[in-house]
């Protein structure tokens, strides 16, 4: 356990979800907000568990983990694994429990050298929103998992192509209601772009979030990055034997004051070793971009949808820069052997 301390994603005792019901008669849609409590473990409790775990497993191998790991030292690596999330709380959830058992089982096991490929910035170049490729979407993507958000100016604002198709895609009734998403007040879409497009759900609950008014509040402004030609991110990964070299785009940012929160969308459980690349490569890009520069702070994230309530919950309590999501620390911990 090189680091000292253990790969946790970020926690909360209680949290706030909102689920929406529909109507099958009409259509009417009606939300209602309720609090889920979590079941937490005290560090107490958790270093009890790892040392008799490692205490029986020194009696079946005749090693000495329980004597390298005394409680009190599993208690300290609990309590800086509370703090490399900015946690206070003194308690674990079972998540972060899950990981912390993993964890005292990785370092029973020898892992293995392999050869890096080095990708090394030099020059800043700055990259303007208006040189923002336009992104586009195929009707027929409509009418199976995509989305279109817009608001009242998006019929001001556009191009008359796109007013006269915003005006088509809403007068037609055999799209799906998810399909068309109208903001109703144009003061939470706070994007530069006259219309934002969702490719599938987990994008889609993401924009809800953002333009949801008490998340919207603690935000400046947003935009949601094309797949491809805005910003892009270099990455190097071994598929097999062979080593691969790919970019990505970056899916969110998000300004809030001289902070710039870098959001890439993945499904629940989206593990692997590309995206294990994609998280060090990103990280390494916008740290070195932070210490070429004073403007502005940049923070990458990976996020999914299991993790999108806390996520909002740290952009309102400013507490962000410290946050990580589930995926993130699932892959630090099963890639990064801790």
């Amino acid at each position: 356990m090189k680091k000292g301390f253990i790969n946790y994603s970020s926690q909360d005792e209680m949290t706030a979800q909102t689920t929406i019901y529909e109507t099958a008669v009409d259509g009417t849609k009606d939300s209602k907000e309720y609090y889920i409590t979590h079941k937490m473990r005290t560090i107490d409790e958790i270093a009890h568990d790892v040392y008799n775990r490692l205490l029986t497993y020194d009696q079946e191998a005749e090693t000495d983990y329980s004597i390298r790991f005394p409680k009190s030292k599993i208690k300290e690596i609990i309590k800086k694994s509370l703090d490399s999330i900015n946690d206070k709380s003194g308690k674990v959830n079972e998540t972060n429990f899950i990981h912390t058992i993993a964890a005292f089982g990785i370092i029973r096991r020898k892992g293995s050298k392999r050869l890096r490929l080095k990708i090394e910035a030099h020059d800043l170049i700055k990259i303007d929103t208006q040189d923002m490729p336009k992104h586009s979407l195929g009707v027929g993507s409509l009418r199976r998992d995509s989305t279109v958000f817009w608001d009242d100016y998006s019929l001001i604002l556009s191009d008359a192509p796109d007013i006269k198709l915003l005006k088509e895609l809403e007068e037609d009734e055999s799209l799906l209601k998810s399909s068309l998403k109208k903001v109703e007040n144009k003061y939470n879409f706070k994007t530069p772009t006259n219309v934002v497009l969702a490719s599938y759900e987990p994008e889609r609950k993401f924009i809800r979030g953002l333009i949801e008014e008490k998340n919207a509040k603690a935000i400046d402004a947003w935009i949601k990055a094309p797949d491809v030609g805005f910003y892009s991110i270099e990455y190097s990964w071994r598929k097999g034997e062979h080593p691969k070299q790919g970019s990505f785009n970056p899916d969110f940012f998000i300004k809030i004051g001289s902070d710039i929160m870098i959001v890439e969308i993945k499904m629940d459980d989206d593990i692997s070793n590309e995206n294990k690349a994609k998280l060090k490569y990103a990280r390494e890009h916008f740290s070195k971009l932070n210490e070429l520069q004073n403007e502005q702070k940049y923070y990458f994230k990976f996020l999914s949808p299991k993790s999108y309530d806390l996520f909002f919950k740290a952009l309102r309590d400013e507490s962000y820069h410290d946050f990580k999501s589930e995926l993130e620390a699932s892959i630090e911990e099963q890639f990064n052997g801790n």
